[in-house]
């Protein structure tokens, strides 16, 4: 099993961090197994090859995020764990 993974932060709400990490695994086609919104801070999905989980941690001033990927094949883990990374990043609020 292979890991990779990466934390960051963002200026954003709690409830829109999750829901970004959401729409991120759902954009990669994946079940999502723990929802955004349901209390918790963290989104889990995946499919049959890779898991992926987004955990979002209010701080003063912003949101601490770290994304994680996991798969027998090193090179899906670390591809997910970016793609779903970049998602949340460059995703920008417009009110």
């Amino acid at each position: 099993m292979y890991a990779h993974w990466g934390t960051f932060t963002k200026n954003d709400t709690l409830a829109d961090c999750l829901g970004l990490a959401q729409t991120a695994l759902l954009r990669q086609g994946f079940q999502v197994w723990d929802l955004a919104g349901d209390g918790d801070y963290q989104v889990i999905g995946g499919t049959s090859d890779v898991i992926a989980t987004i955990v979002c941690v209010p701080q003063s001033g912003n949101i601490w995020l770290t994304v994680s990927a996991y798969s027998t094949d090193s090179a899906l883990a670390e591809r997910t764990r970016n793609d779903v990374r970049a998602y949340i990043v460059n995703s920008v609020r417009i009110d």
